[in-house]
C-alpha cells in the first residue's frame, strides 16, 4: 500500500482532487450550451475529430495552478499544456484531463467529464472522475475501494459476454478506428448492446461501477485512463491492455470491466486486427 501524500496545508490528496473537480466544474458548466441556442462553442481541431476549446485551456490553467499551490514542485501531466513528462514512472505525478469529451461539449451534448489521477512510480493510486453536467463523482484510492457519490460501488455481476452492455471508444486515427469497427461488427451480436458515449474517462468510470459491464478502447492516452485504472481495480474489476497484458498509463488500448466478460472478450478479439 502506498500512502498518499498530504498537502502542506494538511489537506488530503483526495480532498485536493475534489477541489480540482469543483474548480473545473465552475469553469466548464456555465460555458456549456447547445449550439442551436445561437451561441456555438468555438473549437480548434488538433487533429481530425480531436478538438480543444478555450474552456479546456482555462480549466487546465486553473487546475494546474491549484495543484502547484497545494503541492509545490510535484509534476503534472496534462493533455493540453504538458503532455510529456520525463521520468513519468518515478515519484509522484498528477495526471489530468480538464475536459474529457470536448467534442460532445462543443456540440451541446451533455456527456463530458473532468479527470484527475495521482500516480506513484507510474502506478495510479488515486483516481477521480466527475461528470460535469450531472455532478456524479467516481473516486477510488488504492486499497480503499471505489465510491460513486460517496456510496461504495463495484463492477457488474454479469458473467456472460452475450449478456453484457459494452461501451467502446474509437479514438482519432481513422485507419485504426476502422479496424475497431470491423472488430465490433464481427463481435456483434456476441454482446447485448454497444454504446459509444464519447468520453473514455466516463466509459471507464461506468465499467468500474457496473453501469457498463465492459469498456473497450483501442487508442487512449494517460489522461484518458489513469484515473480509470485505479477505479476499475478498486471496483473489483479487471483491466488489461488491448493484447490482454498488464495495463499501464501509456498502454494504447484496453479492455476493462467485470473479470469474466473481460476474459471472454480478450479471447474473442485476439482473432481480429483491431489493434
Amino acid at each position: 500500500m502506498t500512502r498518499l501524500p498530504a498537502a502542506p496545508s494538511g489537506k488530503s490528496a483526495t480532498d485536493i482532487a475534489r477541489e480540482a473537480a469543483a474548480v473545473a466544474r465552475e469553469i466548464i458548466l456555465p460555458r456549456f450550451q447547445a449550439p442551436d441556442a445561437g451561441n456555438p462553442i468555438e473549437r480548434i481541431a488538433k487533429s481530425p475529430g480531436n478538438y480543444v476549446t478555450d474552456t479546456d485551456l482555462a480549466c487546465e490553467r486553473a487546475v494546474i495552478g491549484l495543484l502547484a499551490g497545494e503541492y509545490p514542485g510535484m509534476r503534472v501531466l496534462s493533455e493540453e499544456t504538458s503532455p510529456v513528462v520525463e521520468g513519468w514512472d518515478k515519484g509522484w505525478l498528477w495526471v489530468i484531463d480538464p475536459l474529457d469529451g470536448t467534442g460532445n461539449f462543443s456540440r451541446g451534448i451533455p456527456t463530458f467529464a473532468f479527470n484527475i489521477a495521482l500516480c506513484h512510480d507510474g502506478r495510479p493510486v488515486l483516481g477521480l472522475t466527475q461528470h460535469i453536467v450531472t455532478g456524479d463523482e467516481f473516486v477510488a484510492e488504492e486499497t480503499r475501494g471505489l465510491l460513486v457519490n460517496g456510496v461504495p460501488a463495484r463492477v457488474s455481476k454479469v458473467a456472460a459476454l452475450n449478456e453484457s452492455l459494452s461501451g467502446f471508444g474509437l479514438g482519432y486515427d481513422p485507419v485504426r478506428a476502422g479496424s475497431m469497427l470491423s472488430m465490433l461488427s464481427g463481435l456483434w451480436p456476441a454482446v447485448q448492446m454497444l454504446q459509444n458515449i464519447g468520453s473514455a474517462a466516463l466509459g471507464l468510470a461506468y465499467a468500474a461501477s457496473g453501469r457498463f459491464d465492459l469498456y473497450v478502447h483501442h487508442c487512449v492516452f494517460p489522461w484518458d485512463i489513469a484515473a480509470g485504472i485505479v477505479q476499475v481495480r478498486e471496483g473489483s474489476g479487471e483491466i488489461v491492455d488491448r493484447d490482454g497484458g498488464e495495463i499501464s498509463i501509456y498502454s494504447e488500448g484496453l479492455i476493462a470491466g467485470a473479470a469474466e466478460p473481460v476474459r471472454q472478450l480478450s479471447d474473442v478479439v485476439r482473432s481480429y486486427p483491431w489493434r
